[in-house]
């Protein structure tokens, strides 16, 4: 049942992902997004597609000296 091993194997993932805080979410992006982070991760840049919106996201709202006008 390697169907049943991998669904645990995901739990287990997923739980270890929560329990450092980390939260999951889906979201839709726009096609050209799509293409410019498989082109990041295709060209080595990143190692993932998750690493390259975690990086994206971290420099847009993470950096302290963000001067940013609402």
């Amino acid at each position: 049942m390697p169907d049943a091993k991998r669904a645990e194997r995901v739990q287990r993932f997923r739980k270890s992902r929560r329990e450092r805080g980390d939260k999951e979410v889906n979201v839709w992006i726009p096609g050209l997004l799509n293409t410019a982070i498989d082109q990041a991760v295709e060209s080595g840049r990143f190692k993932s597609r998750e690493a390259v919106i975690t990086h994206a996201l971290e420099a847009m709202f993470a950096q302290k000296d963000r001067n940013v006008v609402t």
